[in-house]
C-alpha cells in the first residue's frame, strides 16, 4: 500500500449495532433500501418516532452473561469493539496490560438513560431505590472505562461529549495521540442510547420530529441509536504489519460559528469554517473532493445552512449523496462514523448506496469528504481516502 502522507491514518478495523443489523453489509444493504416509516420506541410511551438499534446477544460475542447488565450504550461500545478487534487483527489479553493503545470514546445523549432511572427511582421510591450499578454507569466515561478493564488497555482515555460532532472531535483527539511515539494504535468509538426524557425535551425545543394528527412526520429529526468502533493506526505502522487496510483518515476539521445560541449562522459560516481546516489538513483542494455526505440532522436549519455552506465552497451541490441519516435517523455521536463507515464501504463498491452501480470504466471516488452537525453551532468535517 502506498501512503499518501505523513500524516495518514488508516482504519483497520469497523465494528458497529445499530438499527440496521451489526455489519457492515447490513448498514449498506439499509441505505440502499432507503427511507422507510419510522415507529415509535418500542420502549417508552413517549409516541415520538425513533429508531431503535438491533438487540445484540452479549452473552454469544464474550461468552459471558456479565456485559449484559450494562446499560445499553456500554453494551453497544463493547459489541463495536469487540468487532472492530476482530477486523484488524487484534488480540487482547486483559492479564496482559497494554500501554500502546489508547481509547477516545464520543458521545451525544452519553448516560442519559441511567441518569434517567437514578432519578426516577429517587420520585419514585426514595433514595433507597436507587440502583447501585446504575449510579457508577451515570458518568460518561463509562463505556470507555469498561473497554479498557476488558482488554486490559492502560494507555490514554479520553471522552468527548460534543452532540453530533463528537465523531469528528474524536478523530482529531486521534490525530493528536497517535503522534506521539507511545501510542501505536487508537480505538475510537462513539455510542448512543435512546433517552426518553431527552427525545421530549428535544421535541418541544422543535428538533426532534413528532407525528402529525394524518402519521406522518412533522419536520425535524429523528433520533437513532447504536455504535461505530474504528481501529486507527499510523498508515505506516498498519503497512509495516501488513494489516488491511480499508481506507485511510486524511484530514479532520471542526469549528464553532459563535452565533446565539440555538440559532447558527444560516450562510453556513461554521461549516465552511470546518471544511476549510479540513482540506487544508488533507493538503487538497475543493477540486479534488469526489463525494460530499452531509451532516445535517434533518431539521430545516441544518440543511439550509450547509447546503448554503457547500454552494459556497463548491460551486454546487452535485457531489452530495444522501446520508445514511434518512435511512437510520440521527444517531448523534455515532452518525459521522455510520458515514465514514460507508464510505470505506464506498471504495469497495465503486459507489454510494443510493447512486447507481458504475460501469467497469468509470472512475471510483477516493476522496469523501463527511460532514457533522451538532447542537448550538459545532461542525465537523472528515476527509475519508480510499487506500491505494
Amino acid at each position: 500500500m502506498e501512503i499518501h502522507q505523513p500524516n495518514s491514518i488508516a482504519i483497520t478495523g469497523i465494528g458497529m449495532v445499530g438499527p440496521f443489523g451489526t455489519t457492515l453489509e447490513d448498514l449498506w444493504a439499509a441505505c440502499e433500501r432507503g427511507p422507510q416509516p419510522f415507529p415509535t420506541a418500542e420502549r417508552f410511551d413517549h409516541g415520538l418516532p425513533s429508531s431503535e438499534a438491533h438487540k445484540v446477544d452479549m452473552r454469544q460475542e464474550f461468552g459471558s452473561g456479565q456485559l449484559s447488565r450494562a446499560p445499553l450504550v456500554s453494551q453497544y461500545a463493547m459489541f463495536a469493539v469487540n468487532r472492530a478487534l476482530q477486523q484488524a487483527g487484534i488480540v487482547l489479553d486483559r492479564r496482559k496490560k497494554t500501554s500502546d493503545i489508547a481509547i477516545i470514546f464520543g458521545t451525544s445523549n452519553g448516560p442519559g438513560a441511567a441518569t434517567q432511572q437514578i432519578y426516577d427511582d429517587l420520585i419514585d421510591q426514595g433514595p433507597a431505590g436507587v440502583k447501585p450499578r446504575v449510579f457508577q454507569e451515570s458518568v460518561f466515561n463509562a463505556p470507555a472505562s469498561l473497554a479498557s478493564i476488558h482488554y486490559g488497555i492502560t494507555g490514554a482515555i479520553q471522552v468527548v461529549p460534543a452532540s453530533s460532532n463528537s465523531g469528528a472531535a474524536v478523530l482529531y483527539q486521534a490525530q493528536l495521540l497517535l503522534a506521539q511515539p507511545h501510542i501505536k494504535r487508537v480505538i475510537a468509538v462513539c455510542s448512543e442510547e435512546l433517552c426518553d426524557a431527552l427525545q421530549v425535551g428535544l421535541h418541544d425545543l422543535k428538533w426532534h420530529a413528532g407525528y402529525n394528527a394524518d402519521g406522518s412526520l412533522t419536520s425535524g429529526a429523528v433520533m437513532a441509536e447504536g455504535a461505530v468502533a474504528l481501529v486507527l493506526e499510523p498508515a505506516s505502522f498498519a503497512v509495516e504489519r501488513e494489516a488491511n487496510v480499508l481506507a485511510e483518515i486524511t484530514g479532520v476539521g471542526f469549528s464553532n460559528d459563535a452565533a446565539a445560541v440555538g440559532k447558527p449562522d444560516m450562510a453556513g459560516g461554521g461549516v465552511i469554517a470546518s471544511i476549510d481546516s479540513c482540506l487544508k489538513d488533507a493538503e487538497i483542494t475543493p477540486a479534488t473532493v469526489h463525494k460530499i455526505v452531509p451532516g445535517a440532522s434533518g431539521t430545516k436549519v441544518d440543511v439550509e445552512l450547509e447546503t448554503n455552506a457547500i454552494e459556497t465552497m463548491f460551486s454546487d451541490t452535485d457531489k452530495l449523496v444522501a446520508p445514511a441519516k434518512n435511512s437510520l435517523g440521527c444517531a448523534m455521536g455515532t452518525s459521522l462514523f455510520f458515514e465514514i463507515a460507508l464510505a470505506a464501504q464506498a471504495f469497495v463498491e465503486r459507489r454510494f448506496p443510493t447512486e447507481p452501480k458504475k460501469n467497469k470504466d468509470e472512475v471510483t471516488p477516493k476522496n469523501v469528504l463527511c460532514n457533522a452537525i451538532g447542537l448550538n453551532g459545532q461542525f465537523g468535517s472528515v476527509l475519508v481516502r480510499g487506500a491505494l
